[in-house]
């Protein structure tokens, strides 16, 4: 191999590139750094398309919903919670005759606080009663999360809480 052709394909000049390369494979007047920026150009793409989708994904992210529920809603999930709930958590969420653990205050925000209403909804609509687990209704399950969402100083709003856990997956219970 010819030295000067080397030198010349490392340092990106033509001569040594067309010198080096058999004679089917030489790109005449086609420098070495343009060759290397067209071979990066779907490298380059691929990145820019990762950073703006990236953007895009966390502006849709940005603002989750608060929970939606209404002040009716929560007033019907404090009737069904003393009929289903109250003997385990007791008559303030807290205080249990039968060892439940609590269900606002400090508890529930470090339990529940950093997901969705959706995970809340489903956990309790799936384990809760203990001793009947899921028989209520779907709107008594909404009903019950309403409440302890108003136990737990989240404002009510003009609408219920849905019963579609693919809609209170966009509402956050972080603050």
């Amino acid at each position: 191999m010819d030295v000067a052709a080397m030198e010349g394909y490392v340092s990106g000049t033509t001569i040594g590139l067309q010198l080096f390369l058999p004679s089917m494979f030489r790109l005449s007047g086609v420098p070495m750094k343009m060759i290397v920026l067209f071979g990066q150009l779907p490298r380059l793409a691929f990145a820019g398309a990762v950073v703006l989708g990236s953007a895009v994904a966390v502006s849709a992210q940005d603002q989750p919903a608060a929970p939606l529920y209404a002040a009716a809603q929560a007033d019907r999930g404090q009737a069904a919670y003393r009929q289903s709930c109250q003997d385990c958590h007791g008559s303030s969420l807290d205080n249990g005759e039968f060892g439940g653990p609590p269900l606002k205050g400090g508890y529930f925000r470090t339990r529940w606080g950093q997901g969705s209403v959706a995970t809340l909804y489903g956990y309790v609509s799936l384990a809760m009663p203990p001793d009947r687990p899921g028989q209520l209704s779907p709107q008594t399950y909404a009903d019950l999360v309403a409440f302890l969402l108003s136990n737990n100083g989240y404002p009510p709003g003009d609408k219920e809480l849905p019963t579609d856990q693919n809609a209170q997956q966009n509402m956050s219970l972080k603050r």
